[in-house]
Order: structure tokens, then sequence, then C-alpha cells
């Protein structure tokens, strides 16, 4: 059977009051009825049912202007999870595994995607260099193993968890890859939010947030800043002209430990100084999940304050890094 006749035996038999519960619970306000019917096609084209997370409906900003008369409306559109692609796949009667690893500079490895192999080898506790990329390999019963290779200065985006978790980033964005380049006819022209822009949701968020709040509007992030590198301290201006070596060094304060309290999801109770990184950008992923599924829920005021703040948490971080190098997922990779 093809991808496509199992997606179309998997969702083609939606009901009407199917469709009108997603439109309810899982599509945001204002949606028009083109813009749903499309997002219902991409749902059954792709096999991904929204009702189980694995797949979500965004507000994107676009010109439908042009350079001169510019002319920004917001646009919902189909945006595919990593995790509801994955389940997806695992539905294909001809998928046997996946395999993704990102790659640092001093790595040894060698891509053969003309044979559809990769062999990859390191030292975890010994890892040097930046991080350049990441692989992804998808085997397919009776066919030749996919595999794809993505440069990571194509893909970092200026944002918090691209900051603190780029090893995680970029391997998520070679897995999709991936399954995009194995199974076109149900994912072809289908990225998750890790590939896309910053942009296309913090724009949206700027024209969609109330005067006088900072709340995360369709799974945007909250709060205006962009860039995940805070601003450096100032030095004050010296009363008279001195010279360069003459001015003593501003010296930072300390960071307190922060007593923010998790209030959703495993780490519920915690405090965000408990966490790890990891852990912290588990928290803050899965509460945009949550907010991009049902943004008009009456605990998402709750959720996008506590999401602020755990954003914040992961900015003053970013500012202090810590000195131990992390390692990677395994000793070795060969396939």
């Amino acid at each position: 059977m093809s991808p496509k006749e199992d997606a179309g035996s998997t969702l083609g038999g939606w009901s009407r009051e199917r469709m009108e519960l997603i439109r309810r619970t899982i599509c945001p306000r204002g949606i028009s009825e083109d813009e749903f019917a499309l997002f219902i096609e991409q749902c059954k084209r792709s096999g991904l049912d929204p009702l189980l997370k694995e797949a979500f409906c965004v507000a994107r900003r676009q010109n439908v202007g042009n350079r001169e008369r510019p002319n920004w409306v917001t646009k919902y559109e189909f945006q595919p999870s990593e995790a509801g692609m994955l389940a997806r796949a695992e539905r294909f009667p001809d998928f046997k595994g996946i395999q993704a690893s990102a790659v640092f500079a001093e790595d040894d490895i060698v891509v053969d995607q003309g044979r559809g192999e990769v062999v990859h080898r390191f030292n975890p506790a010994k890892r040097k260099g930046a991080l350049v990329g990441a692989w992804s390999r998808v085997v397919r019963d009776g066919k030749l193993p996919v595999v794809v290779w993505l440069d990571f200065s194509g893909y970092v985006q200026q944002t918090p968890l691209w900051a603190k978790i780029p090893t995680t980033m970029i391997e998520k964005c070679a897995r999709v890859a991936a399954l995009r380049k194995a199974y076109p006819e149900a994912f072809g022209g289908l990225y998750v939010r890790e590939e896309m822009p910053a942009e296309d949701f913090e724009s949206a968020q700027a024209e969609l947030t109330p005067v006088g709040g900072a709340y995360e509007v369709l799974g945007a992030r909250p709060g205006p800043v962009k860039a995940s590198f805070p601003a450096l301290p100032t030095v004050p201006a010296p009363e008279k002209v001195a010279k360069l070596e003459e001015l003593e060094p501003v010296a930072t304060p300390p960071l307190k430990p922060s007593a923010v309290l998790v209030a959703f999801g495993p780490y519920k109770g915690k405090t965000a100084s408990e966490l790890s990184d990891e852990e912290l950008s588990e928290s803050i992923e899965l509460a945009n999940e949550k907010l991009m599924e049902q943004p008009r829920a009456r605990w998402a005021k709750a959720m996008r304050e506590n999401l602020t703040a755990l954003e914040a948490e992961t900015e003053l971080r970013c500012r202090v890094p810590t000195t131990a190098d992390k390692g990677g997922n395994g000793a070795s990779h060969e396939a």
C-alpha cells in the first residue's frame, strides 16, 4: 500500500462532527472557510491527526502587496510536528527506522549518499571543534536508504532554544528533512517550526497581541525580544576624557538562582533553577505545543505568564555559559 493510499484510509473518512471538533478546539479564532478546508486536506494528505498533536494550525504573516506598498496580513496554515511525522512514519509498512546525529568539526565521519551509508565515530568525552551540521538516515524495506546532510549555518536561528540546545535542534531538522525526502507523497512541502524563520511567528504575534499585554499568541514566542543574547552592560562616561587603559572594568553582578516555579508538565512544582538545560527546554517546548493546540483555553493566560518567566530564565543562562562541555547521545554511530 502506498503512503497516499494509507493516508486516505486513515483520515479520509472524517465525519462532519470530527471536523467541527477540530475547528472549535484546534484551529484559532478567525480562520476562514478556505483556510480551514485547506488545513483539513493537508491533514488527510499527510496522515497527521491534529487531535493527537501530530499537526497544528498556526498564524504566519505574509505580504500580499509589494515592496513599495506592503500589505501584511495574517494567514492560518498547516504545520506538522516532528513527533507527529515520526509517529506517521511508523505507520508506513516499509519503514524500518531512522537515525540522526549532530556532527562536530573534529568528528570522524564518512557520508556516502549514493549507497545510503553513514559511518560516524566520536568520543563524547573528547568532542572538539564547532558544531558543523547533522545527518539523518531513513531505512525502508526493499529500497535504498535515504541519507541527508544539513549545514548548521544554514538552519540556526537567533532564538533561546537554538542558543541553548543547538545539537537537539539541528538533529530535529535533519530527521524531518530525511522523512520529507523518503516519503514525498505524504510529507513533501511540509516544514516543522524548528525549520521556519523566527520572524514568521514573531511578526504575527506583534499584530495579534493586545495593547498592554505581552502574552504569546497562537504558539509564537512571548515578548518582543528576538535575539537570544542580552545587551552588554554599558560603562558610564567619565567626567573628563581618560585613556582607555585608565578605565576600570565594570564588574557583572552574580546571577541569583531563579525562584520561578514550573506550573505544568513533568517538572511541575520544581523551581527553574533546579532544572537542567535540557529539562528547561523541554518544558518550554511543551508549553508552546499546548498553546498552539488550545490558544483560548482557560489556563492559557496563566501558562503564557509561566512560559514568559521560563524563557527569561533561559536567556539568563545564556548570559553565563557553563564550563562543562556537553557530550553526545552515544559513544558511536555506525550505519
